[in-house]
């Protein structure tokens, strides 16, 4: 059996290990798409795994750059989710440098490895981002659900990690406008007239769009077999 030595740090190494308190500066990459698109700096809440617990704080309107306090000898995934109810920028902190960089393209498998963290934090402290992303390097790519069964039952390997590629995909309903992504590897789109058929390639996952001239805000849900769902709502405030 191919157990997850590539992927995991040595067990030597993790055991011989002190965990001492770290300070380390978590820092937003980039500016929002809906910043830039409603001229509006946002508040975050900021989530992270500091090694023993699963911290929650909130971050205010225009902060992006905070310091967090974790305990090193291991992995230690970071979040921030905008306004609380947008898609998660995420980083990793592994004992290397003082700080993390946070992107939406890491947003949701940082997210995955946080919940993974409430039960099995051991296994979660052991893994080698470094060696995933030799793996895949576009985290956004991988197959969660198949990731994490790896990393639970112990099967997990770089040859054994499942990727999605993105398929066309046929969408009837979606209101005229322009709708912009709110992450910028994933290109936003424009819909002439309210019932045009337009094709959106997408890999499995939840992908947010705003039309600031209907205020507006689409949500597309795609499930590990391409079906999608699509919900509309009123564009959040902040």
């Amino acid at each position: 059996m191919k157990l997850i030595a590539v992927l995991l740090l040595s067990m030597v190494m993790v055991s011989c290990r002190i965990e001492t308190p770290a300070y380390v500066t978590v820092r937003i990459a980039e500016e929002h798409p809906f910043e830039d698109m409603m001229r509006n700096d946002m508040w975050h809440t900021l989530i992270y795994f500091d090694g023993r617990d699963i911290i929650r704080e909130h971050v205010p309107w225009g902060v992006r750059e905070v310091s967090i306090r974790v305990y090193s000898g291991g992995l230690r995934p970071v979040v921030m989710i905008p306004i609380d109810v947008l898609g998660p920028i995420g980083g990793f902190f592994e004992g290397n440098g003082d700080t993390v960089i946070l992107r939406a393209e890491d947003g949701s498998f940082a997210e995955m490895l946080i919940r993974a963290a409430e039960y099995r934090p051991d296994v979660v402290s052991m893994l080698s981002m470094e060696n995933v992303r030799k793996a895949q390097p576009y985290l956004a790519d991988i197959d969660e659900s198949a990731f994490l069964e790896g990393l639970y039952n112990g099967t997990l390997s770089s040859s054994s990690i499942k990727s999605f590629e993105s398929k066309p995909l046929m969408f009837e309903l979606i209101p005229s406008g322009t709708w912009i992504s709110e992450r910028y590897d994933v290109p936003s789109f424009d819909v002439e007239f309210s019932g045009q058929t337009v094709y959106l390639s997408f890999r499995p996952g939840v992908y947010r769009f705003g039309c600031l001239a209907r205020s507006l805000l689409l949500t597309i849900a795609v499930d590990e077999e391409f079906e999608t769902t699509e919900y509309i709502s009123v564009f959040p405030s902040w």
